[in-house]
């Protein structure tokens, strides 16, 4: 079906048939292939985002807690030894 949005090929091997089969099983959906993919791809883009969001918000924390409590580990040193090197 024509389309003003360009395309994207997604390569349907068995991975993603039992993947399809799973949902529809699981929902009684009667979408498409390409439908359903797509609802997918947009429903999960949101849930990785948000985990994203969620593990730098526990990461913040933990080094909140761990600069509360006085810990001995230099922060600022990680960070000095996490740097690229100079010469990139």
């Amino acid at each position: 079906m024509p389309s003003k949005y360009h395309r994207i090929a997604v390569t349907a091997d068995p991975e993603l048939g039992v993947a399809l089969e799973r949902v529809r099983a699981v929902t009684g959906t009667r979408e498409g292939n390409a439908t359903l993919v797509r609802r997918l791809a947009v429903a999960g883009a949101e849930v990785e985002l948000r985990a994203g969001r969620g593990r730098r918000e526990a990461a913040e924390a933990w080094f909140a807690a761990m600069d509360r409590s006085g810990s001995d580990i230099d922060l600022a040193e990680i960070d000095r030894v996490n740097l690229p090197p100079s010469g990139v």
